[in-house]
């Protein structure tokens, strides 16, 4: 049976429940690139010549651009690799499967932004409806 909404306090009660259960559907889909991440791009190449500072793991983040908005991004700010490499070159080569300027034919197959993108049209919507029902809304897909 359809909720009716009789006034604007219960419209804006519906939006917050709604915001809460996208900010939750955010973190469920960073968890889930973070992971493709550790599969995808960390688990193919073991460096011989550098210590790896995981901060291409820990750019991973999400952000409400609205109440009801959220975004899972790659932060290329939040890389510090000095002068000579920046979060943006740095998120480029990992989508391309390049580890540290190393680039393997078993590399080149792992694409986390590609896996990432297609995990999310596969899984997205399902799990925002499992946010919503439990921030107890009755939704169906």
């Amino acid at each position: 049976m359809a909720t009716v909404i009789k006034s604007p306090n219960e419209l804006k009660m519906i939006n917050v429940v709604c915001g809460k259960a996208v900010e939750n559907a955010c973190n469920r889909l960073l968890g889930s690139l973070q992971q493709i991440i550790d599969e995808e791009f960390y688990d193919v190449f073991d460096p011989e010549y550098y210590h790896r500072t995981y901060q291409f793991w820990r750019s991973a983040t999400t952000k409400m651009l609205t109440q009801n908005c959220g975004q899972i991004f790659m932060d290329k700010s939040a890389m510090n690799y000095n002068k000579f490499w920046t979060g943006e070159k740095q998120i480029y080569a990992a989508s391309i499967g390049s580890h540290g300027g190393f680039v393997t034919d078993e590399t080149k197959e792992h694409r986390f932004w590609e896996v990432f993108i297609e995990f999310c049209e596969e899984h997205c919507i399902d799990i925002l409806l499992e946010e919503l029902q439990k921030q107890g809304l009755n939704v169906k897909k």
